[in-house]
């Protein structure tokens, strides 16, 4: 993956190679998209399991629309438990070819991208079951040091907002 850097919600600057060493969980986060909204409590629950485990949580904003000050509070309204990192002109979600929020993607311990896609595989309707844990099994392996049983998942959400 290549490395890059962006200021968190705090102004503090965050590389993604200051967690070489460790599993980094990175998604495209939004302070409007229902679909994050839908997802922040597994996303929490996520981060709450596995950062004992030398895993960390990155959520980046890439929304043109979005400002700091509408990022804080929601992140503050919602208690999300990990950093919210800003991408302005969307360069981070570019590079990527982030296309959804959420938009997970999974980085191992060597720096090197083992799973990008969803959460899980419920889809587009709140109501149907979640039947695979995608991001926990591909963290579950990665910690294991075996190979991600689905490297690749079709993502969903609201697009990321690009600005023109």
């Amino acid at each position: 993956m290549p490395d890059f850097q962006l200021a968190d919600t705090k102004g503090n600057s965050v590389t993604l190679s200051d967690y070489k060493g460790k599993v980094v969980m990175i998604h495209f986060w939004s302070a409007t998209c229902p679909f994050v909204v839908r997802y922040e409590p597994r996303l929490q629950a996520l981060t709450q399991a596995y950062t004992p485990k030398d895993v960390v949580v990155l959520g980046i904003d890439s929304n043109s629309t979005e400002t700091l000050s509408q990022i804080k509070k929601v992140a503050g309204e919602r208690g999300v438990n990990y950093p919210i990192l800003l991408d302005p002109g969307n360069k981070i979600a570019d590079t990527f070819g982030a296309i959804t929020t959420p938009h997970v993607y999974l980085v191992n311990r060597e720096g090197v991208l083992v799973y990008e896609g969803s959460v899980d595989d419920q889809g587009w309707k709140e109501e149907a079951p979640v039947t695979k844990e995608y991001a926990k099994e591909a963290i579950e392996a990665t910690l294991s040091g075996n190979s991600v049983p689905s490297p690749t998942t079709k993502t969903f959400g609201c697009g990321v907002k690009r600005g023109s």
